[in-house]
Order: structure tokens, then sequence, then C-alpha cells
């Protein structure tokens, strides 16, 4: 049986006709954030992990050999360890402490995405994120989804194509059920819940929403939509402590510079709020008052709340009030667009 085979039931029609399964509890051994598996502690997202403690995963080179690989915890539970970036002088990019903060900014906004902390392997930054795909169970990304409708899309691109936009998303993914354990409305699909995503990638200034960088999840006979994965590439990740000081100082500089926020690899190569702006036109009405309900419902403490417990070591003053005016700044734009 062709395991995506659910997708196309029903063929292609309104929304009215168009029936979307309960939605079943996250199994144990796949970690969502917010969501601790059953007799698990949930775990300090700050507080770094020795990676080089921890158990390779089957067929994985020794680690430390590539830039990410998987790993095992004590309780054998399957995470993904990426180094954070540096550059030949030495700085390191806070792709690490990016991670960690849009998480749990997206906790605030109610998207579901992998459970993320810290991390370090032989004297190197970088953080591990928990697999989001139950055993027994597959993995099928973006591209491979919209490629199984069109034999013109041409995915995993590193560049501007023409054939991945929201529309396109949408009709795949109109049919789609939400991710397994999701909190929120039950009549949702997966493509209103991957509105959201978009939201939460315009509010934390994120531009890596490539089309291997979504997917679903399926046991073979049911398909639901992966919780949001890899959010390292925002909040200004690649900016130094200095420029961040400078941007604070002066405010017009850091707005201007979220307002040239875009993803490169959508078609037209959209701004940021564009692409917020088309998903949540696409979505359901109910959806719709979902996530713009949740996003009007942050306030300036619950952001503060997502950075203060960052270590200075790791993301300093600067970068922090750099990070507090631009998800400020942003969700003031994205409320005021609505």
């Amino acid at each position: 049986m062709d395991p995506l085979l659910p997708l196309r039931r029903g063929g292609v029609g309104s929304r009215a006709t168009v029936r979307v399964v309960s939605v079943r509890m996250v199994p144990e051994d796949v970690g969502v954030n917010g969501q601790a598996a059953a007799g698990e502690d949930p775990l300090d997202p700050w507080l770094s992990a020795d990676v080089a403690t921890w158990l390779p995963d089957e067929d994985e080179e020794p680690l430390g050999s590539k830039e990410k690989f998987w790993v095992r915890d004590a309780s054998r539970v399957r995470w993904l360890f990426k180094f954070a970036r540096t550059s030949e002088d030495g700085f390191v990019s806070g792709e690490d402490w990016a991670e960690i903060v849009a998480s749990s900014v997206a906790a605030l906004l109610g998207v579901p995405t992998a459970s993320v902390r810290l991390g370090h392997c032989d004297g190197r930054r970088g953080t591990l994120s928990r697999s989001i795909v139950p055993d027994g169970w597959t993995l099928v990304l973006g591209n491979e989804l919209l490629s199984r409708n069109n034999s013109q899309y041409v995915g995993g691109q590193s560049t501007e194509n023409p054939e991945y936009s929201v529309a396109a998303v949408h009709a795949e993914l109109r049919r789609m059920p939400p991710p397994l354990g999701w909190v929120g409305p039950d009549d949702v699909d997966g493509f209103d819940v991957w509105a959201g995503y978009l939201l939460l990638d315009a509010w934390v200034a994120g531009s890596d929403r490539h089309d291997q960088n979504w997917g679903a999840v399926t046991d073979g006979s049911v398909v639901h939509l992966a919780p949001s994965f890899d959010h390292g590439n925002a909040l200004g990740f690649q900016v130094r402590p200095a420029t961040h000081e400078q941007m604070v100082q002066e405010l017009e500089r850091l707005h201007s510079w979220a307002r040239r926020g875009q993803c490169r690899y959508f078609a037209n190569r959209p701004s940021l709020l564009a692409l917020a702006r088309q998903a949540l036109q696409l979505a359901s009405p109910a959806a719709r008052q979902f996530w713009v309900a949740r996003l009007d419902a942050v306030t300036d403490s619950s952001i503060e709340s997502a950075l203060i417990r960052a270590p200075n070591a790791l993301l300093s003053v600067s970068s922090r009030r750099f990070c507090q005016e631009l998800l400020s700044y942003n969700r003031r734009r994205l409320l005021d667009d609505q």
C-alpha cells in the first residue's frame, strides 16, 4: 500500500468534504516541545549535555566526524546533535541559543516543535533536537510531499524554487491531519497548523523554511503533519553582539533589518511577513482566529521569560536586548497586518 495514500482519499474538493481523523496521543518515544514523554522529567534546555558520553546511533560515524549526527541518551532516546558554526576568526554563531529561544517562543504561540536542549562535543557548542518520529513511523519531508502530485517539482534546492509556494503547500496539506498530540482547535487540518509555522518564522525572523525543513510522519496507514523543527537560523543568530548593541541603540536600524527578512526558497522570495499573511489567509477561520489570538496574548514579560535563563556567556546582554526588541517589534507588525 502507498503509505501516503490517505492524503488523496476523498479527492480534491472543498474543506467541508474532508473529514479530519481524530488526533492520536503523542507516542512515548517522541519528544515534542512542552510535552514530556511518560515517566520523563522535563529537561532544562539551557543545561548543556556532553554528547561525547552518549551512544552513537546505529550506522553513525564516530562522534564529531560530521557537523550533525544522531546519538542516543542513557534511555536510548534518539537526538540529533548539530554543531554551531564557527568562523575563521573564532566567532561562534548563535544557532544554539537561537534554537532554544525559538522553541520557547513557539510554546508561547502554541506551535508544536521538537524538544531541544544545548549540547557540546569535543569542546564545541551545539544543540540537541529530540527525534519527532515515533518508532515504526517514517518522516516524509516536504519536497517529497510536494513532488508527488507535481511532476515539475524539483525539491531540495538551495535557492529560489519557482514551484515552491504557500498555495502549493496548501494543496498538499489541506487533507492531512494535524500533528500527533495537537493541542488546539479540533476542526483544523495540517495546513492550518503549518500556517502557524510560518507565523512563527515571521515572529522570530527565521528564514530557513525550505522544503526539507518540514514534513509529515506516517506509520503506513495514517499520515500526520510533523511538528516544526530546525529553528536555529533565526533571531539574528549570525549577527555579532557588538552589532546587536548598535541596533538596540538605533532602533530604526533594527526595525529596518527586521523588515528586510525574507525566505529565498519560496517562489519570488517573499518577505516573512507576506508568507505568514498568505498562509493565514488560506487557513480556516478557526485556525486563523487561534493563531492571532495566541500571538495577541503574548506579553513583553513572557518574551523576557523566554530569554532570561540563557547564560550570559552564551547570549550576551546586548544580544538578549536585541532579541527582545526584535520579538516585540515583529509581534506588533504581525498583529497590525491582520
